[in-house]
C-alpha cells in the first residue's frame, strides 16, 4: 500500500498547475500525472529503492526521480508515504520546506 500525505497531494496539484501554465496543454499534464503514479507503484514492493534525500539526511526520507521532479516519500513500518514533489532545482533546507 502506498499512501499520500495531504502535503504530497497538494504538491502534486501544484506541479500539475505549473506544468499546465508552462505548456498550455492539458493532455501533457495528465500524462505527467499518470507517470508519477506509475513511478511510485514499485515502492509498494520496494519501499527502500529510492535514495536518501541528501539535504535532509534521514534514512526514512527518500526520493525517486521523474524527469526534472523529485518524488519525496517517507518510509514508516515499511510503508511508503508520498510527502512531496519538488522540482530538482529547488534545494530543500528542512523538512518544513518539503
Amino acid at each position: 500500500m502506498i499512501s499520500w500525505s495531504p502535503r504530497g497531494k497538494k504538491r502534486l496539484l501544484e506541479c500539475m498547475r505549473h506544468i499546465a501554465e508552462q505548456c498550455q496543454d492539458w493532455p501533457t499534464v495528465i500524462i505527467w500525472r499518470d507517470s508519477v503514479y506509475k513511478q511510485v507503484e514499485h515502492l509498494e514492493d520496494f519501499p527502500l529503492s529510492g535514495v536518501m534525500v541528501r539535504e535532509i539526511g534521514r534514512k526514512d526520507i527518500r526520493q525517486i526521480l521523474l524527469g526534472d521532479y523529485r518524488i519525496i516519500y517517507r518510509v514508516k513500518n515499511n510503508i511508503p508515504e508520498i510527502i512531496s514533489i519538488r522540482h530538482c532545482r529547488i534545494l530543500i533546507r528542512s523538512m518544513q520546506e518539503l
